[in-house]
């Protein structure tokens, strides 16, 4: 398998573990989601905004264009329109890990941060760190939201292997 086979597969992932940490937090009032709780972002809210906010960032960095607005979660109902600008922002990703090959990943990625500074990391470190940025807030958030009373299933690579397949691993 290459990498950017693999890459794919763990964008899949943060995907599905996204949406069961969703899946969760439906199960949560507004006010319980808004709630600083010490997190990262102060609240499962805020930390779920933080991620999704993140990797839109990032996709427009990788794809030349302006990010995404962060969604408005003032109306109510936070956990739907955060769900639809996930979903929005994980269809994004797959269209751009499907343009990609596997002689990219090597390539730079030039971009400015939000500080000015000009920088041109490797493709593949930068992918990699974005879906392991979202590992860790997901696991805040999963942790936060177990403490409310809803924890998400199972969040781990391999239920989603498993899952993936039909219900048994296939990792060859």
């Amino acid at each position: 398998m290459n990498a950017l086979t693999q890459l794919r597969a763990l964008y899949d992932y943060n995907a599905w573990a996204n949406g069961r940490v969703l899946d969760a937090a439906a199960k949560v009032s507004d006010e319980d989601l808004a709630r600083d709780l010490g997190a990262s972002f102060g609240s499962v809210q805020g930390n779920l905004r933080h991620v999704l906010s993140a990797q839109n960032t990032w996709v427009a960095r990788w794809t030349l264009s302006a990010p995404e607005p962060d969604p408005d979660l003032s109306s109510g109902g936070a956990i739907d329109t955060l769900r639809r600008a996930y979903e929005a922002s994980h269809g994004a990703v797959q269209r751009y890990l499907s343009n990609l090959s596997e002689e990219d990943l090597s390539g730079d990625l030039r971009y400015t941060d939000t500080r000015g500074v000009a920088q041109h990391p490797i493709l593949w470190t930068v992918l990699l760190h974005v879906a392991n940025h979202g590992t860790h807030h997901r696991a805040e958030s999963a942790m936060l939201l177990t403490s409310l009373g809803s924890a998400p299933r199972q969040l781990d690579y391999m239920f989603f292997e498993i899952e993936r397949a039909g219900g048994a691993p296939r990792l060859t």
